[in-house]
């Protein structure tokens, strides 16, 4: 945001500024503990008005999240569920569902990978309320090992939105457990 010729920099360093210029002169006039707090909150009422708003401080939402389960001839536009979560920062994301629903505003990054077998396939993609929004690949046809492929996806959402990996017309052949994962995050 630019206000008056201000860049988001320069926005940044004037409430820096002034939230310093608060603790120097509560330790120059050695005010009491709470005078502190209330100076402090005043210069940081005058910054949040100006428009200035600091991200850093606010709660991450983030997960991790792997299939357990050795998935085969799964439906169309089935549900993959990655039922294994090792982060969940702000339990945004459902391991019983498998659907992530934002918490909040904003844009939303996520990637996930399928590992299938030689000769098998696995079709998938991502999808924001039920509607397509990228497609992963992971063809072992004509190929020895495990291929293996990625995806990604920055998506604008609202709070309340859904998104999820579900198989890609009937194409969920194969993919092994352990070494499929479902990961986002909110940037």
């Amino acid at each position: 945001m630019t206000t008056s010729g201000f860049s988001d920099t320069n926005m940044t360093r004037i409430c820096y500024l002034l939230m310093s210029f608060a603790l120097l002169v509560a330790v120059t006039a050695h005010e009491t503990p709470q005078q502190v707090v209330t100076r402090y909150n005043n210069y940081k009422a005058i910054c949040n008005g100006m428009g200035y708003e600091n991200v850093r401080c606010k709660d991450p939402i983030a997960f991790q999240s792997s299939l357990t389960k050795q998935l085969e001839n799964m439906k169309n536009q089935e549900t993959v569920i990655f039922d294994k979560v090792s982060l969940n920062e702000g339990n945004a994301y459902d391991k019983t569902s498998g659907i992530f629903t934002a918490p909040l505003d904003g844009i939303y990054s996520f990637t996930w990978t399928i590992l299938t077998t030689a000769g098998k396939y696995f079709l998938t993609e991502i999808v924001l309320n039920g509607k397509k929004v990228v497609l992963n690949h992971t063809d072992g046809r004509g190929h020895n090992g495990g291929p293996m492929s990625t995806s990604h996806a920055n998506i604008k959402m609202k709070k309340g939105d859904k998104v999820w990996i579900r198989t890609h017309s009937t194409s969920g052949l194969f993919a092994h457990a352990n070494w499929c994962f479902f990961s986002g995050s909110k940037l």
